[in-house]
């Protein structure tokens, strides 16, 4: 079968997209495609096409124009779509080009965000807000089936929905790309990673109040400290650009910007404890964060916020600790105490990478995937 691709919010290389549900499908036989609207890009990667166009600047009727372009070139008999904007164009290449294409939505973030309504004045955001939700809604009794990343995500579309097919297909990660380090304690050093988006609500300042409270209580101890991140709006940059400024002398840090999928994982990969200090908002509890299976995988333990989705996905005691992330006294206590307690440290440590090898990786998952897409409905 051809199957493609289509996102208006992701690049073409994203984990979930490419490497994950992209190369499953190509290496079973499957012609895949990925269309995205981020980027001017064609060529074909690891088996996989590439036919994307930089449409962030476009008009949404001239976005729609060239998504149904490609898929005109590239007939496809299943498309999966990341947004509803993509669901559009996809409905309209099947009514014209081809009746028996299946249309199944990819549905893995709120919609809408906060980042789809960052860009209004208050004042208006509750009217984008109704407007971007209906579209939604829209677009989503469009699509012939649903695959969900995580459950609380699912429960709006599946009662809305009721009738139609759907399949969860979590964020878990192909263990062949987690390379891990054994995990050493080293006396005298502790090493810390912050990835990914950088924000107050992802939270930035509460990972930065944590290493300044380990300093404070372990002033001989070397903190090394990478940010691997970018800003997505100015806003985030005002409120955080000089957060990491005020550091003890016993802290270095390095700063990698935004990284390619193999090169993260490869730099984050001698991180000793992985935090994950998101802000308890009101949409935060219930999402589950893909990074957590991800440092599982490194055979890393993990203390992360108190998140409702984690306390019903994941066994997180046995391999970290969930918290309250404004608590950077009880969080630098933890980090010290798998310092001064290697047996704990090495036995979280051990626990992550036995769970992702039993439970949280994607070939626990790919068959039910691949079977799912490929289906009659």
């Amino acid at each position: 079968m051809n199957v493609s691709f289509l996102t208006s919010g992701h690049y073409p290389y994203d984990d979930r997209i490419f490497y994950h549900m992209g190369k499953s499908l190509s290496e079973n036989g499957h012609n895949v495609e990925i269309v995205s609207s981020k980027i001017d890009l064609l060529q074909t990667t690891e088996g996989i096409f590439l036919n994307c166009f930089r449409g962030d600047i476009l008009a949404k009727r001239n976005k729609i124009s060239q998504f149904i372009k490609r898929l005109s070139e590239f007939a496809p008999d299943i498309i999966i779509c990341s947004e509803p904007l993509p669901i559009l164009a996809a409905k309209q290449y099947s009514k014209k080009h081809k009746q028996n294409v299946r249309i199944i939505y990819d549905i893995t973030e709120w919609y809408p965000s906060r980042k789809n309504l960052a860009g209004f004045i208050i004042s208006l955001r509750w009217i984008i807000f109704i407007k971007l939700l209906l579209f939604n809604l829209y677009a989503s009794r469009l699509a012939d089936a649903f695959i969900f990343g995580e459950h609380f995500k699912s429960k709006p579309y599946r009662t809305i929905f009721p009738f139609k097919k759907f399949c969860f297909t979590t964020y878990y990660p192909n263990l062949i790309y987690f390379k891990y380090n054994e995990p050493k304690i080293e006396i005298g050093k502790l090493r810390l990673t912050y990835s990914g988006k950088i924000s107050l609500e992802k939270g930035y300042r509460n990972f930065f109040n944590v290493i300044k409270k380990v300093s404070e209580l372990k002033p001989d101890l070397k903190i090394e400290v990478k940010i691997i991140g970018w800003y997505e709006n100015p806003a985030d940059k005002k409120a955080c650009e000089n957060i990491s400024a005020v550091t003890g002398n016993n802290i270095s840090i390095l700063s990698l910007g935004r990284q390619h999928f193999n090169n993260y994982f490869e730099l984050i990969k001698d991180t000793d404890v992985f935090l994950d200090l998101r802000s308890l908002n009101y949409k935060n509890p219930y999402s589950l964060p893909i990074k957590l299976f991800c440092y599982a995988a490194l055979k890393r333990p993990v203390i992360i916020s108190d998140l409702k989705s984690i306390r019903k996905e994941v066994e997180i005691d046995r391999f970290g600790f969930a918290v309250n992330p404004n608590d950077e006294e009880l969080i630098a206590g933890l980090i010290i105490n798998y310092l001064e307690n290697n047996a704990l440290y090495y036995n979280h440590c051990e626990n992550a990478r036995s769970l992702a090898e039993e439970k949280y990786n994607w070939m626990k998952t790919e068959s039910r995937f691949l079977q799912f897409v490929t289906a009659d409905f």
